[in-house]
C-alpha cells in the first residue's frame, strides 16, 4: 500500500471519529460541535473517552398549562407566570413519644422545608405542622410512608390556592 492510501485511511478513521463522537455527545447532552471538534483533533481517542464521560443531567420537563413554557415537573408553580399547580400540603398532627422517631421525623421537616435541624425541632414542637408544603399528590405518598414508619399521625389538605396575578 502506498503513502496516499495510508493517509486517506487515517483521515477517513479521524472523520468517521469526529461523526461519531458528536452523535454520542448528542445522545449523551453534550455539545456535538465540541466533542466533534475534539473527534477531529484526537481521532479514536476521543471515542475511549466517551466511555468514561457520563451523561449531563437533563431535568424533566413539562409545559405550563397557562403559559406553555417549560417547567421542572416537581414545580408548584411556573415561574414565568407564577400559575400554581394542584397541590396538596401534609400536616404532622401527632408525634410519636420514642425519641429516636421524633428525631426521625424533625430529620425529615429539616430535609424538606431546607433548614437546620434546630429549626425544624422548634417547627415540630408547636403542632399541627406542615411537614411538607405545596407539592404534587403523587409525590405526597412517599412522605407520608417515611412519617408515618417513623409513627407520625398525618392530615393531607388542599394547599391553599393563591391569587394569580393579572
Amino acid at each position: 500500500m502506498d503513502l496516499l492510501g495510508v493517509v486517506l485511511i487515517v483521515l477517513l478513521v479521524w472523520a468517521a471519529s469526529a461523526l461519531l463522537s458528536g452523535w454520542l455527545a448528542a445522545r449523551k447532552a453534550r455539545s456535538a460541535k465540541r466533542w466533534a471538534l475534539l473527534g477531529a483533533v484526537a481521532g479514536p481517542l476521543s471515542l475511549v473517552i466517551h466511555l468514561f464521560y457520563p451523561p449531563r443531567y437533563v431535568p424533566d420537563t413539562a409545559p405550563c398549562p397557562r403559559c406553555g413554557k417549560p417547567v421542572s415537573r416537581r414545580a408548584v408553580a411556573c415561574h414565568h407566570c407564577q400559575h400554581r399547580f394542584p397541590a396538596v400540603d401534609v400536616l404532622i398532627t401527632r408525634m410519636p413519644e420514642d425519641p429516636s422517631a421524633r428525631r426521625t421525623i424533625t430529620d425529615e421537616v429539616a430535609r424538606e422545608y431546607g433548614i437546620t435541624y434546630e429549626e425544624a425541632t422548634r417547627k415540630v414542637a408547636a403542632l399541627p405542622v406542615a411537614g411538607y408544603r405545596h407539592i404534587a399528590p403523587d409525590e405526597a405518598e412517599e412522605f407520608i410512608a417515611r412519617l408515618s414508619q417513623a409513627g407520625a399521625e398525618t392530615s393531607v389538605v388542599p394547599a391553599v390556592e393563591s391569587p394569580s396575578p393579572r
